[in-house]
């Protein structure tokens, strides 16, 4: 059953976001700089973090010039997507959708992005509107 829902979420996933919308931020109409998730959204991150990713990541491995080499001008689709369909490492695709989103609110904390007052949206096609910027302000 594990491997059924592992591939209906990759196939869902690459699916709403088409390769040309990958990899550039370009046509995103916000900023992960003007608060796109909640605090509360990313201390539930926090916590799905150190159960399924701290034995093999640290939170230092996502921050800074590491972050920013691999996400900047990215859309936050980009790093949803990379995070759903390998991770954990050992079972990727096997956490909940919401979890998956908690995290990735958890990585833009990290990262000392401001919170807002809505979580990040459970909407690829949302995530794809919303570009990584790091250190920067709107």
């Amino acid at each position: 059953m594990r491997v059924v829902s592992t591939f209906l979420v990759a196939t869902l996933i690459a699916w709403a976001v088409p390769a040309h919308a990958q990899s550039n931020g370009e046509n995103a109409q916000r900023s992960t700089s003007s608060g796109v998730y909640t605090t509360d959204q990313a201390n539930r991150g926090r916590d799905v973090y150190a159960m399924q990713c701290r034995s093999c990541h640290t939170p230092a491995s996502h921050t800074g010039a590491i972050f920013a080499a691999w996400w900047d001008r990215k859309t936050l689709a980009d790093l949803f997507q990379f995070i759903v369909t390998r991770m954990p490492k050992n079972e990727p695709g096997s956490l909940q959708p919401d979890e998956y989103l908690d995290v990735t609110a958890y990585l833009l904390k990290l990262n000392e992005l401001p919170t807002g007052n809505d979580p990040l949206p459970a909407d690829t096609v949302a995530l794809k509107r919303i570009r990584i910027e790091v250190g920067k302000k709107d």
